[in-house]
């Protein structure tokens, strides 16, 4: 995988959580997929398809997590 890209996908993750948060759920993400504890650089193409599919879905989760959340503090406010 190209840094630039994984770059990318972490500040993606770090605008929508913060910083911190969005690091942890990058590098958890990745150990808990089958890429595991292999380095960002040795990803063949499959592997590199694969990482960004997994954190793609995990990304879609926590925003959709967010909007549940505005939902819920919306309505109650109502």
């Amino acid at each position: 995988m190209d840094i630039s890209k994984w770059n990318s996908i972490m500040k993606s993750f770090q605008d929508i959580v913060g910083y911190k948060k969005g690091m942890t759920e990058v590098l958890v993400t990745k150990r808990f997929s089958k890429i595991g504890f292999k380095d960002i650089e040795s990803l063949d193409e499959r592997e590199t398809k694969y990482l960004t599919y997994v954190l793609r879905k995990r990304y879609r989760e926590i925003l959709d997590e967010q909007n549940r959340k505005k939902d819920t503090e919306g309505a109650q406010g109502e």
